[in-house]
């Protein structure tokens, strides 16, 4: 259905993507894989018509529809662009909340989507209207229907994303990193959801993902980038089994396995799986001392429609030197949880005790290191201008001098140059910032570090680069972790204590070994059939 020959895109005369060949097939699921700057993005923009008009674009990007007609996409002229998007291709993007309009209910939106592709009259309207939305498997559509965006869930949004992209019975989906910052259990619905419309419904999809263990599953085929190329690309069970390029390699031993702990995780450096051979000590103490201690917490929302209760009665302790890892798919309360602990939200009933230095503040023992290292660095500072605003206030007893000096061991101890200091935001890679926003929480000298999904959005091998950061703070300085995540098989690894949240309850709680051998909540064994 798609053939793609020596793609080649430039901007400025720097080339973005290289002579990328590959096809699509009819009722094909095709993953494409690779980390982030890879060139995934450009190529499926690419197809569609989307780019810029300041990059160069070469090659050639054929499409036959089922009655045998081709088009050429490169050359495309407004009107064919309009008739491709409206009929035979359709995104499913990243982040629903981000490209679903907010101020209109997403009946509202799919019904703009349904008049744009030529569907007329208000009963056949409706009636398509009910139709997508059961075709992605939300049956409770009038409730879909009449709901603003931010009323649902993720994965519902991520479904609506996909019922207006079915409208127009579109040919061939393009859907780019559609699962990344949802839960492990969400994710596979939305995956099995995709896999379904190639199997039963003829729809040919193009999948793009850096996480290979999630494409793995469910596509036919897989292509790997790597710096704007194709490195690799071959049946799934083949590439995955027998991977000949040493990239693909490394990325299929970066995810987090517990049967590596006591040992760091494998990173990549320039294409090459990077493999730390030092051991850690997988147990710490086991009469360390709690630094606190939370005690029957609920957190209940009052609102125009009634009351939720966020949290509910929830007790637990982090012990000092420990990494405690808070595990629950998107809505159960992991992210109330953390604001409250850092007092950026109070609580509603119980109580949280903190065994910290008499006379100190307590923002600064308690940090936070939050999802997004994108939102939480400001563009317009240098990173030596905001490492300078947090050592003012919290150690006065630093001189000019002094900061300076401190921030540099602190870029140093996380793995970056002294230099950095002097750069913006917007010089350094996803994992890089990550990595800043965790030496500046390092700066004031905290004992617990709170971890809010810090690195779902990161690629694998990035992925691995932090975790390994992370646990080296934890083993060899003696940090308390409180690592806020919806995927088990980071929980599984880097955590000596494991707390599963749903619904705002804390269903089961205690050794991570011991639980994942012997769990007795039925929510936590489907977590776990996910590592």
């Amino acid at each position: 259905m798609l053939s793609v020959d020596n793609l080649s895109i430039k901007a400025s005369g720097a080339s973005l993507l290289n002579q990328v060949s590959f096809k699509l097939n009819s009722q094909e699921l095709l993953g494409i894989v690779g980390e982030s700057g890879s060139g995934k993005s450009l190529t499926c923009l690419a197809i569609g018509g989307l780019l810029p008009k300041t990059l160069t674009v070469s090659g050639q990007i054929v499409y036959t529809d089922a009655n045998g007609q081709s088009y050429d996409c490169i050359p495309m002229t407004a009107e064919l662009r309009k008739m491709l998007a409206l009929k035979h291709f359709a995104y499913v993007f990243q982040e629903p909340l981000t490209a679903l309009n907010p101020v209109q209910t997403c009946g509202q939106q799919l019904i703009e989507n349904l008049k744009l592709v030529g569907v007329k009259g208000r009963q056949a309207i409706e009636e398509q209207l009910i139709a997508l939305l059961k075709e992605v498997e939300l049956y409770d559509y009038e409730r879909v229907a009449s709901s603003y965006p931010f009323e649902l869930s993720g994965g519902q949004r991520q479904r609506v994303m996909i019922a207006m992209a079915l409208a127009g019975d579109p040919a061939i989906i393009i859907a780019d990193e559609p699962t990344t910052a949802l839960d492990a259990n969400v994710q596979d619905g939305i995956l099995k959801l995709l896999k379904t419309l190639c199997v039963q419904k003829g729809k040919s999809v193009i999948l793009i993902s850096h996480d290979l263990d999630a494409v793995a599953k469910y596509a036919d085929r897989i292509a790997v980038f790597y710096k704007g190329q194709i490195i690799e690309t071959g049946p799934t069970q083949t590439l995955i089994n027998n991977p000949q390029q040493a990239y693909t390699k490394a990325l299929l031993q970066c995810k987090p396995n517990p049967d590596r702990r006591g040992h760091y995780l494998v990173s990549i450096d320039n294409g090459q799986a990077q493999l730390n051979t030092s051991a850690y000590v997988d147990a710490p103490p086991s009469d360390a001392q709690s630094i606190l201690h939370i005690d029957t917490l609920s957190k209940t929302y009052t609102s125009k429609i009634g009351t939720v209760k966020a949290l509910n009665n929830i007790s637990f302790d982090i012990k000092k030197g420990w990494c405690t890892a808070l595990i629950g798919e998107s809505g159960s309360g992991k992210s109330t949880l953390s604001k409250i602990l850092v007092q950026l939200e109070a609580s509603t009933e119980g109580q949280i005790s903190y065994q910290i230095g008499s006379g100190q503040l307590l923002s600064s023992q308690v940090q936070m290191i939050f999802q997004d290292p994108f939102a939480a660095l400001n563009p317009k500072h240098r990173i030596q201008t905001m490492f300078h605003e947090v050592l003012i206030k919290h150690r006065p007893d630093l001189d000019h001098q002094g900061r300076i000096t401190h921030s540099q061991l602190l870029m140093q101890k996380v793995g970056l140059q002294a230099n950095d200091l002097e750069k913006y935001p917007n010089a350094f890679s996803g994992g890089q910032r990550q990595r800043i926003c965790i030496a500046r929480a390092l700066a004031v000298g905290p004992q617990l570090l709170i971890c809010d999904e810090s690195t779902s959005a990161l690629d694998l091998s990035v992925q691995a680069q932090i975790l390994n950061l992370l646990k080296q703070l934890q083993v060899e300085e003696g940090l308390s972790l409180l690592l806020i995540t919806h995927s088990m098989a980071v929980a599984a690894w880097m955590s000596d204590y494991l707390l599963v949240l749903q619904n705002g309850q804390l269903l089961e709680q205690g050794l991570t070994a011991d639980l994942i051998k012997n769990s007795q909540s039925a929510y936590t064994q489907s977590l776990l059939s996910h590592i």
